[in-house]
């Protein structure tokens, strides 16, 4: 472990560290080539993103103490209740979607682990556990600085869904607000990975089960994306719900300090 004192450092290292992990994300494909395994299966899915959870562990390593990394990153929070405020939470995209649209026919198990399951817990360990948590957590920047390299590194990430510029750029923005979205709920709820865990998962689920205008990509349609902002909120009321409850803030961070 390395202990880094000033804060400028730390901030040094989180990009850095952010900065590499990015890019070994985009070439972790290269692991499951060189072992002759085929591409868009379960196995290949569960190497590429296996080598990214060996990388962030380690580089969470290099600065934060063993025994802490956990729960630095959230993995020993409470799951049953973080998954229950993800399911609570997309409830709309689950009622509403099977009326407006209809099953996937290309649906099959190993797609929806492929598309949903996968994507949905590496992302969140990369973009929330790993890159915001060392901005946020680690170097303890104010939450819109600490959010904004994993956000657009995030969006960048499914900018390939676009078919032209003016699509493109949709994804990144879609993507971009989801990455705010899911860093908000993750400090909100303690940081626990479960909650966005299960948010991505069960969005991204939504997105894969059933054929609705506009979820062929990440921007989505016009109705899905109204189902999904009420989806949102619906998860912001929860939480806010849930800390007045309990006599508590509900986000008790700093918001702009650098």
């Amino acid at each position: 472990m390395v202990t880094l004192k000033s804060k400028t450092a730390k901030v040094i290292f989180a990009v850095i560290a952010c900065s590499l992990v990015n890019s070994l994300w985009g070439n972790a494909w290269h692991v499951y080539v060189w072992l002759k395994i085929q591409g868009g299966t379960i196995l290949s899915s569960f190497v590429r993103d296996l080598v990214m959870a060996i990388a962030v562990l380690l580089g969470t390593y290099i600065v934060i103490q063993p025994k802490e990394v956990c729960s630095f990153i959230g993995l020993n929070s409470n799951f049953f209740k973080g998954f229950l405020v993800a399911v609570l939470s997309v409830l709309p995209l689950y009622i509403v979607f099977p009326i407006i649209g209809s099953i996937n026919p290309d649906l099959t198990l190993s797609l929806i682990i492929r598309k949903s399951l996968f994507p949905g817990f590496i992302e969140e360990f990369l973009c929330r556990a790993f890159m915001f948590g060392l901005f946020f957590r680690y170097a303890k920047v104010g939450f819109i600085w600490a959010t904004l390299l994993p956000a657009v590194l995030f969006g960048l990430a499914h900018t390939y869904q676009g078919y032209d510029l003016v699509s493109s750029l949709a994804a990144f923005g879609v993507t971009f607000i989801g990455a705010l979205y899911f860093s908000w709920m993750y400090a909100a709820w303690d940081f626990n990975l479960w909650v966005v865990f299960g948010l991505h998962f069960l969005m991204n689920a939504a997105w894969v089960i059933f054929n609705v205008t506009g979820t062929e990509v990440a921007a989505g349609g016009l109705i899905s994306n109204i189902v999904r902002i009420i989806s949102m909120a619906l998860a912001i009321g929860i939480t806010i719900y849930y800390h007045k409850k309990k006599g508590e803030k509900v986000f008790d961070y700093p918001i702009w300090s650098f």
